[in-house]
């Protein structure tokens, strides 16, 4: 699977798992004691587009200001749960895919106007001018939410990580991130970072 970007607005990091196995048990990572609240590197990229990031908050400032309300970050298995505390911790919107479930190659790109997915809170999700990850099949994720069709359950074996950030930033956390999924769910990883 080939994965390019296709706006100038963002640079994409990208983790590619293979052979990971989701514990049914797992003590679930702490999300950080006092998080930082910066929200402006994630509201630049939708600004960058013409979007309102209040409108359609990227999911790192969604997770944020779940913790300031003191909800805590949603428990849904040990990969999600580890990259939303990473998501939290570097506040940069993430999207994670089975990649068995995702067809022919990737790209990265704004929205054709009508586009859309199915959201993992059975929501229907709007990309027409906004960023969307695509495949054949069309979008299926972007940076405030993942899709239904591509989602992490408890049978995958293969995932694909996205880190979606502004062009000129460093992704100098990849392998890092990397390493607390490795620990997290086994298997082996590859990271690239991606740009237009």
């Amino acid at each position: 699977m080939k994965i390019r970007v296709e706006t100038e607005h963002l640079s994409l990091g990208v983790i590619r798992l293979t052979g990971i196995s989701l514990p049914e048990e797992y003590t679930p990572p702490e999300p950080p004691a006092d998080p930082d609240d910066d929200v402006a590197v994630a509201r630049a990229m939708y600004r960058a587009i013409g979007q309102d990031p209040t409108r359609n908050r990227p999911s790192s400032e969604a997770l944020l200001r779940r913790l300031k309300k003191g909800l805590g970050l949603p428990r849904v298995n040990a990969l999600v749960d580890e990259l939303n505390v990473c998501s939290v911790t570097l506040l940069l919107p993430f999207g994670c895919y089975d990649t068995d479930k995702i067809a022919g190659d990737v790209v990265c790109r704004l929205g054709e106007e009508g586009e859309g997915f199915e959201g993992v809170g059975n929501r229907h999700v709007n990309v027409g001018g906004r960023y969307t990850i695509a495949d054949d099949h069309g979008p299926f994720g972007n940076p405030s939410m993942d899709s239904r069709r591509t989602c992490i359950t408890p049978g995958c074996r293969n995932a694909l990580v996205t880190i979606f950030a502004p062009p000129d930033y460093a992704h100098d956390r990849l392998e890092w991130i990397a390493g607390k999924l490795i620990n997290a769910v086994g298997g082996e990883y590859e990271t690239q970072i991606l740009r237009a």
